[in-house]
């Protein structure tokens, strides 16, 4: 799989935060302690060389400061429809745990 150092990237789409099961139920929040709402999943691209990657983003609320810390993991994936396989079977931790982040992110959040 590719990795690359560039810094200039394309979404290729955002995925729901909440997967479904076919009857429209929930079938899990990327985390456990994530309600849909501070976690998400996107699939972006490398304009320059075209490589693919997976990226996993979540927010750790800190209750004594009420900031945060905003995690992203980019996993390098082969294709786009690699990337919608591993959004469908994998939670966010067995995503961490089957595969290695190619980088890692970690920032305090602002908003709060």
């Amino acid at each position: 799989m590719k990795s690359c150092d560039n810094k200039d990237f394309e979404l290729v789409k955002k995925y729901e935060p909440k997967p479904k099961n076919l009857d429209g139920s929930i079938r899990w929040f990327l985390y456990r302690w994530d309600d849909g709402k501070d976690g998400y999943r996107k699939l972006i691209r490398c304009k320059s060389c075209g490589a693919y990657f997976l990226v996993q983003c979540y927010k750790l609320n800190r209750f004594v400061n009420n900031n945060g810390q905003i995690y992203e993991d980019w996993y390098a994936v082969e294709s786009e429809i690699q990337a919608d396989k591993f959004n469908r079977e994998y939670t966010g931790p067995q995503l961490e745990r089957e595969y290695n982040a190619v980088y890692s992110v970690t920032h305090e959040d602002k908003n709060e």
